[in-house]
């Protein structure tokens, strides 16, 4: 609110008598809600200086991709320090799994699962999020699962985390050379 709006509205009689109280989680909140309502450009700018404040290697990457990783997360974060945790992975290639989701994902099970997701990617000529699903679809439909049952592994194996941004939007701006090298590396592991 404008300061002169504040100074418009406010009346003493509307003064409660019971003490103040500050309640974190309710900011938390309302901090998302401003940062959802910003630009595009305000969203990037705020979101490129909390990433370089943190150490995050920002200038070996394109502005385009940049701009492309950070979209997928405006609306999607509560606080700009959650920003390193929550897509870091686009601006490294070297990141731990989360422990208890490789528990979880990377299973006997599900390792073929993850071989026939990249094979479909791999073979895709148009590398957007709209082919990204549908292949994802098929590949769970040929295999007989559910598509969640490919989805988890797939997103642990390219960001290293079971939380992010949209699967089929993350792996667009990824790219399928980096996508692919991703899974890879997965694969190797379990």
């Amino acid at each position: 609110m404008d300061i002169d709006e504040i100074i418009r509205i406010f009346d003493l009689k509307n003064i409660g008598r019971s003490s103040a109280t500050f309640d974190p989680d309710k900011l938390h909140w309302l901090n998302g809600e401003y940062a959802r309502e910003l630009s595009d450009a305000e969203f990037y700018d705020l979101a490129v200086a909390r990433l370089n404040s943190r150490g995050v290697k920002l200038d070996k990457f394109p502005k385009k991709y940049v701009r492309a990783a950070l979209q997928t997360c405006k609306g999607k974060i509560n606080t700009f320090d959650e920003l390193p945790a929550y897509c870091g992975f686009y601006f490294t290639d070297s990141f731990d799994y989360n422990p208890e989701s490789a528990a979880k994902h990377f299973t006997p099970e599900n390792k073929p699962r993850l071989k026939a997701v990249r094979d479909a990617l791999s073979s895709l000529e148009k590398f957007n999020a709209a082919e990204i699903e549908a292949a994802l679809k098929t590949t769970a439909a040929k295999l007989g699962v559910k598509v969640g049952a490919i989805v988890h592994p797939t997103r642990l194996a390219t960001t290293g985390s079971n939380v992010g941004p949209s699967l089929y939007h993350l792996l667009e701006v990824l790219g399928k050379e980096k996508m692919l090298a991703r899974i890879d590396r997965a694969l190797s592991t379990f």
